[in-house]
């Protein structure tokens, strides 16, 4: 019986070990990243990520489309603030311009991937607080975790 496998519906899971590392030390920006910008988010969200001990290698597809989503936010920015936010339609009207769709979808990703990273503020709680909630009574079936 000491084995430790969950079955579906099983309790919760364990919380990870507070002291927990990652396997990496450090992570090289892939060459797939659009920019400058895009490099520097990912070497600085990498560091944050590998100091918690919750990087490792199969995260990274994650991170560098979180970097590509900021690059893209901030060029977006750029061109709404040259250009404003409507353009005229090809009927005469205004319309919304391309780059604020553009802007809102990078802001979806990187709320979307931010969360599964845990750089958003409520996965970083969730994520390090466990079961150090004074509120988490668990449950009767934590004893088979």
């Amino acid at each position: 019986m000491g084995t430790a496998v969950r079955s579906s519906g099983g309790g919760r899971k364990r919380n990870l070990p507070q002291n927990q590392k990652s396997k990496l030390t450090r992570i090289a920006p892939p060459d797939e990243l659009m920019s400058d910008i895009a490099i520097r988010i990912w070497k600085t969200q990498s560091k944050i990520l590998i100091e918690r001990g919750v990087f490792d290698l199969e995260d990274a597809p994650l991170l560098l489309a979180y970097c590509n989503a900021f690059h893209l936010m901030v060029e977006a920015e750029k061109v709404i603030a040259k250009d404003g936010l409507t353009v005229s339609s090809e009927i005469g009207g205004e319309k919304k311009h391309p780059a604020v769709n553009v802007r809102n979808d990078s802001v979806s990703q990187l709320a979307r991937l931010g969360s599964l990273l845990g750089l958003d503020p409520l996965s970083r709680i969730r994520m390090t607080s466990g079961k150090n909630d004074p509120d988490d009574e668990g449950n009767e079936f934590d004893e088979f975790d």
